[in-house]
């Protein structure tokens, strides 16, 4: 079972993306910003990390920059999720993929699984 790191400030995002993730099989870990984000790598190991770009402490491209600089973390893939139309300022974060939120709930799962099967076989 894959376990995916979940880190968004918004209780009812977190909420739904877990259930919907855990209908499908995954095992899920919640983070409420970037920082306590961090401080789960280490204990879930996690397959990817779903994160929200925009969020109080420490935002997703802070997080994104910092596990991309720990060599621990860089080849966990991370999906980034926006309301912004356009999220700036994503340069200097490799990051899988992006997603608009809101979002529908069949192109997350899609996406999870493209990026989980490419990180796979890599």
């Amino acid at each position: 079972m894959k376990t995916i790191l979940v880190v968004d400030d918004e209780r009812s995002i977190v909420e739904l993306l877990t259930a919907v993730l855990e209908d499908e099989g995954y095992h899920v870990v919640t983070a409420h910003n970037g920082k306590e984000g961090l401080a789960r790598l280490p204990i879930s190991q996690p397959a990817m990390v779903l994160c929200d770009v925009m969020m109080p402490i420490l935002d997703g491209r802070e997080m994104c920059r910092r596990m991309q600089a720990n060599p621990e973390y860089r080849s966990i893939p991370i999906v980034l999720m926006s309301a912004a139309a356009r999220a700036g300022g994503l340069a200097d974060c490799n990051y899988a993929a992006l997603l608009s939120k809101p979002f529908d709930l069949d192109d997350v799962l899609n996406t999870v699984a493209r990026v989980l099967s490419r990180s796979k076989s890599a």
